[in-house]
């Protein structure tokens, strides 16, 4: 709060005391009267001049709320400046103009807490959420009927309306926020706090200044009276600092879950209190006591058909994860073994591969924290493959997965990396010693005859490379290329032997190092640029394009894949992600200038960007300098990323921000169909791998076909990656995939070339 606004209250906040307590002490009714209405508007245009102050620092996502929280303060002020004129022309009907606006906030705040509520839940949750909304509003009025029920003295079924509507709209308002911080798992802050009791602060004292009306007992200056003067100032100081965030705790959520359970109790728990009320009561109206009772009635029914909602959700749910769950296995052993052996497959090895060598680099203290790497490729099998056909070849492959399993005797990991390549993965080998025996006992046992019913005895030799880590090399992307060099070079020296890969100095990772140095200065030396891949649908239209970036380093083309993961090892991500998006941002903003029709822009967006503080605002301020809307941008999130929980909240506020989410590589992690059905996604990335041999591998082909299935049960779109060949393209499109990105189309371009060549010009409207 600033200097002058400190003044400004101090000045606000002592007229408004001091008017309530000369209206205590003056002898005339008339002076008081006219304190007591002095006192009321200056606390209610406070209260309007804080919540002012609140809307105007509201974040993007809460600015809606904010409307409809100032929206009731100045209703209620100007209720009083139209009550203040009635009292002056010593016009008094009821009801009056001025009744209206007073009435008019509680119901438009509530309206407006349930659109925000409804708007951050999954349709399965707002169904329940709008039933216990229903019955706590219904009990709320029933409740407040029965309180004037035996007062008496209402002349007239619209006086009576509008006495009732006064705490009922108030108390009902005030019971839609309660129960909309934990509908959406709002971790609950002073300033809610504030709200609920300004609400109920407000809804209380029209019911007591109601029956005094009643019965009448209502005069000017007395203490009573500054009960709408407080609870104005307690509800506008709230509003000042309100925010409606969903939690990024999932235990705390779940409580909120926890705490919902029981809201049909407490509503049901108040229609009972209520009907024991109406049936004590000495006199009423039949019309009234017929419409309490239907109230109560209806609470009750909408509990019941809340339960039955939620117990069938939770039916639903249990079978879906059933099947799930009896897929999700068979699913696994699709994407991670191969079908011909039963070995894992590449995917598999990689991901272990990758995982073995991160746990290696992490040992620090251990003497041995070598990973092994053996490739085996069999000498003469393309040989055996054309000369006995695909049926002889494919027995063979079995046998000799069997075989290498038999003679590693449980040693290591073997897979099946390609048509005729198989690896073996060891964890800490004692020696070169060890290896170099366990590499002579492979080739001695593959070069032994093999024995097929259809052809006889064959003889089929294999060659080996070995590679470790870290001794020749630093990571598994190295592991693996440093074994097929070995390879080579054992295929080059005459097969049927293996050798080991050694190289004197270690240049890669003198390279990395240099990479790492030069990294720290990139940005500020202009090194990065961004080019752009068109995205196309199955008539090769334009449809999106995906951002990626590019580093130079002396003119020299830095792969991503080396250069990425050190800008995350050393934090750099952060302020290279953040310059990724603004520069995307202003091509758009250049391109929309210059008449051309932007297609939706993809983003690449790190975990460690995610987590930073406020990264959402963050995002939004950069789209807002340049002149875009969130809802032209794709942010793509990788699978592992999104399925981590404490990121679930940020991805989520991000798409309650205007962002479309894309899950980057799937398929390449390890997703449950239950968690992915509740991810906040519109689009699907079938991650390259899988399309490459979609054509000849029959494994791919149905892992893509199931995506694409997934996605249309799910509602959401699918990019296939790394289109290359027109083969891939028909399969893919017969699948129903309907957008594409590869070389096929183009590779990545610079921003005018993508122009030139990919997008279109607007009409000429649309371009001014």
């Amino acid at each position: 709060m600033s200097f002058a606004e400190r003044i400004l209250t101090a000045v606000w906040l002592s007229a408004t005391t001091l008017s309530f307590l000369a209206s205590l002490w003056v002898p005339s009714p008339g002076a008081r009267l006219f304190l007591d209405n002095t006192s009321w508007t200056l606390a209610f245009w406070l209260s309007a001049f804080w919540a002012w102050r609140g809307w105007r620092q509201a974040p993007p996502t809460d600015r809606a709320l904010h409307t409809g929280l100032l929206s009731f303060a100045v209703l209620v002020a100007l209720g009083q400046m139209v009550w203040n004129v009635q009292v002056a022309l010593d016009w008094n009907p009821f009801p009056a103009p001025a009744d209206l606006l007073f009435l008019a906030g509680g119901p438009l705040w509530a309206a407006t807490v349930i659109r925000a509520t409804f708007a951050r839940l999954s349709r399965d949750r707002a169904y329940p959420a709008a039933l216990d909304f229903g019955g706590t509003v219904l009990a709320l009025l029933a409740f407040t009927l029965v309180i004037y029920l035996p007062s008496g003295g209402v002349g007239s079924l619209a006086v009576g309306t509008v006495l009732v509507l006064y705490p009922a709209g108030c108390l009902a308002a005030a019971g839609v926020t309660a129960l909309a911080l934990p509908t959406v798992g709002v971790r609950i802050e002073r300033s809610h706090m504030l709200v609920l009791l300004g609400l109920l602060g407000y809804g209380l004292s029209w019911m007591q200044w109601n029956l005094m009306v009643i019965s009448s007992t209502l005069q000017p200056g007395i203490w009573f009276n500054a009960s709408f003067t407080v609870s104005a100032l307690v509800l506008g100081w709230g509003a000042r600092s309100l925010r409606f965030a969903m939690s990024a705790d999932a235990a705390y959520r779940r409580l909120c879950d926890q705490v919902m359970n029981y809201v049909p109790l407490l509503s049901m728990t108040l229609a009972a209190v209520t009907l024991v009320l109406l049936f004590v009561a000495p006199d009423g109206r039949a019309g009234m006591q017929a419409l309490i009772l239907a109230c109560c009635l209806l609470v009750l029914l909408l509990a019941a058909l809340r339960q039955t909602i939620v117990v069938s959700l939770l039916n639903r749910l249990r079978t879906a994860e059933a099947a799930v769950l009896r897929n999700e296995e068979q699913l696994y052993r699709v994407a991670h073994f191969d079908a011909l052996t039963g070995l894992p497959n590449r995917r598999y090895f990689e991901d272990a591969l990758e995982r073995a060598v991160a746990e290696a680099a992490r040992d620090t203290h251990s003497t041995n924290r070598r990973v092994a790497l053996l490739l085996i490729d069999l000498d003469h099998f393309k040989s055996v493959n054309e000369t006995y056909g695909h049926r002889v070849g494919d027995a063979l492959l079995s046998e000799v997965a069997q075989r290498i399993t038999q003679l590693l005797a449980g040693q290591g990991l073997v897979s099946r990396l390609a048509n005729d390549q198989f690896t073996v993965m060891l964890l800490r080998p004692a020696s070169r010693t060890e290896l170099a025996q366990l590499a002579a006992s492979l080739v001695e046992g593959l070069a032994q005859p093999w024995e097929l019913s259809e052809v006889g005895a064959q003889y089929m030799g294999a060659s080996l490379g070995i590679s470790l880590y870290p001794d020749d090399s630093a990571n598994s992307v190295e592991l693996v290329r440093h074994a097929h060099s070995a390879l080579h070079a054992t295929k080059s020296a005459g097969r049927g032997s293996y050798r080991f890969y050694i190289e004197e100095f270690t240049q890669i990772t003198r390279g990395r190092l240099e990479l790492r140095r030069r990294l720290h200065n990139a940005l500020q030396a202009g090194e990065f640029a961004l080019v752009y891949q068109p995205q196309l649908n199955q008539q090769r239209q334009t449809v999106g394009a995906e951002a990626l970036l590019r580093w130079s380093v002396d003119d020299k083309a830095v792969p991503p894949d080396e250069f990425i993961p050190l800008a995350e090892e050393s934090g750099l991500i952060v302020p290279i992600g953040l310059w990724v998006f603004e520069t995307a941002c202003h091509q758009m903003a250049q391109w929309r200038a210059e008449g051309w029709q932007v297609p939706l822009v993809s983003v690449n967006v790190s975990t460690i960007q995610l987590r930073e503080p406020d990264f959402t605002q963050t995002l939004l301020d950069v789209t807002q300098r340049a002149g875009v809307t969130p809802a032209s941008l794709v942010l793509e999130i990788t699978e592992s990323q999104l399925l981590d929980e404490s990121l679930y909240a940020i991805a989520l506020e991000l798409k309650n921000a205007g962002f479309a989410l894309s899950i980057d590589d799937f398929g390449t992690g390890h997703s449950s169909l239950i968690k992915l059905k509740r991810l906040p996604v519109s689009e699907l990335k079938i991650d390259k791998v899988f399309v490459r041999d979609i054509v000849a591998d029959v494994n791919d082909r149905e892992i893509c076909a199931t995506v694409n299935a997934l996605a249309r049960t799910l509602g959401l779109e699918v990019v296939a990656e790394g289109v290359e060949t027109e083969e891939q393209l028909q399969l893919l499109i017969r699948m129903g995939c309907e957008r594409f990105q590869g070389w096929l189309f183009a590779p990545a371009l610079p921003p005018r070339q993508l122009t030139e060549q990919w997008l279109q010009r607007q009409a000429p409207h649309a371009a001014q």
